[in-house]
């Protein structure tokens, strides 16, 4: 018995023992250095670029860091590098903390650079590093991309970590810009089927620009004042075989992630000209897309034959010319005009995509898959050549479920 009770002891002790040892390889948070926005573009040395990082300091705002820290929320470095995975070593040079790339959201490469044939190259370094998820994002600026860092004061949210999350989550919910995540990038890359669409977007904003409908913007053309940052995430970048090629305003980058099923919209606002006045009046309406789209093709005709039909539920949130929507007839003519103004936002934007982009920025492709046996038959129909000459029609199934609240015409 007493040597049972011994060797009972003995194992218990073993036991605590070990569990005691699983803090051996453990990391304090302040450590650390997260990079969280990652900025790459041109170097004026032969086979390097030139590597911005976005460091954040995880203690400000924190509750271990207590609300009158003294420190910077923030840092920015900028150096010339052979390329941004071993750029971390040169980087704890200069900065204290190990540099980590758990956290990092974002990439903003300069348009200059993502324009360049070695750009794709360059950036597949991402796959190679453990660190760096695929579900962060890609964006284009149109200034360098160590000025745009530098630029970059959000007033309100002062965390960099949070704004560009925000910023982001907010951009692709309303559909200004796409939901341009790695993985999305090199799926489409590899793919080589259909462009990509990155986010567009700028620190600094163009002097005197014209004013527009609220979503024919490109970033830096929103002519905003008062005590704000002039960031601007709207628009589009559209890459082929991951090379930059042109631009989408934010009416154009919305129509695509309204037809786009794999994109996560909730609600957009869009502003259209009344149909009961003369005067240029616009009213406002609330797009919900809460069903798939329906797609069917032709593939065995001469020319490709694309249907597509989009189910949207629609609520006016604006009646400038107080017109009576409880008569048929009102509710007639405003669906009417909708249907016709979004008729004409996709005829052009798939004319675009025929003419300028020679290719279809999401995979519409996909749908055109289920009509072949084999891959052999679905490469030799060649999607890319025959997209150009396709025939699309897109129908727009429009149901008005709210007209707002009926307002009294005042007596003069």
């Amino acid at each position: 018995m007493k040597k049972t009770g011994t060797v009972c002891k003995l194992v218990m002790f073993l036991l605590i023992v070990c569990l005691l040892t699983g803090c051996w390889d453990k990391e304090e948070l302040e450590d650390k250095a997260y990079v969280i926005g990652m900025g790459i573009d041109h170097s004026n040395h032969y086979g390097k670029i030139k590597v911005t990082m976005l460091l954040a300091n995880p203690e400000v705002g924190s509750m271990q860091g207590g609300g009158g820290s003294t420190e910077k929320p923030r840092e920015i470095i900028t150096f010339a590098a052979n390329d941004f995975i071993a750029a971390k070593g040169t980087a704890n040079a200069i900065i204290s903390r190990n540099i980590s790339y758990e956290l990092l959201k974002i990439f903003v490469v300069s348009e200059e650079y993502a324009k360049d044939p070695n750009f794709l190259r360059t950036f597949s370094d991402v796959l190679k590093d453990k660190e760096i998820r695929l579900d962060s994002y890609l964006a284009v600026s149109k200034e360098k991309a160590s000025e745009f860092f530098l630029k970059n004061h959000p007033k309100m949210e002062t965390r960099p970590h949070k704004y560009f999350q925000y910023m982001v989550t907010h951009g692709i919910e309303n559909g200004l810009i796409p939901d341009s995540t790695l993985f999305r990038f090199f799926n489409t890359t590899y793919r080589e089927t259909e462009n990509f669409l990155a986010m567009y977007v700028s620190a600094e904003k163009d002097k005197n620009p014209k004013v527009q409908s609220e979503d024919e913007y490109m970033a830096s053309q929103v002519n905003a004042t008062g005590e704000l940052d002039d960031t601007q995430f709207i628009g589009s970048a559209v890459f082929r075989n991951g090379k930059m090629i042109g631009k989408l305003n934010g009416q154009e980058t919305r129509t695509v992630n309204i037809l786009d099923d794999t994109t996560n919209i909730k609600d957009v606002l869009i502003d259209l000209p009344d149909p009961f006045s003369n005067n240029k009046k616009q009213f406002a309406i609330r797009v919900l897309k809460t069903k798939s789209n329906k797609v069917k093709m032709n593939v065995k005709s001469a020319r490709l034959k694309i249907d597509i039909k989009v189910p949207l539920k629609i609520e006016i949130m604006s009646n400038p010319s107080m017109v009576n929507f409880a008569k048929k007839k009102n509710q007639q003519i405003v669906k009417k005009q909708i249907t016709n103004h979004l008729k004409n936002v996709n005829e052009r934007f798939f004319k675009k995509t025929q003419t300028k982009l020679k290719g279809v920025p999401y995979p519409l492709s996909m749908y055109a898959r289920r009509y072949f046996g084999t891959i052999q038959e679905y490469k030799k129909f060649n999607w890319r050549k025959s997209y150009l000459n396709a025939d699309i029609h897109v129908h727009t199934s429009i149901q008005i479920f709210d007209y707002g609240k009926q307002a009294k015409t005042p007596n003069k």
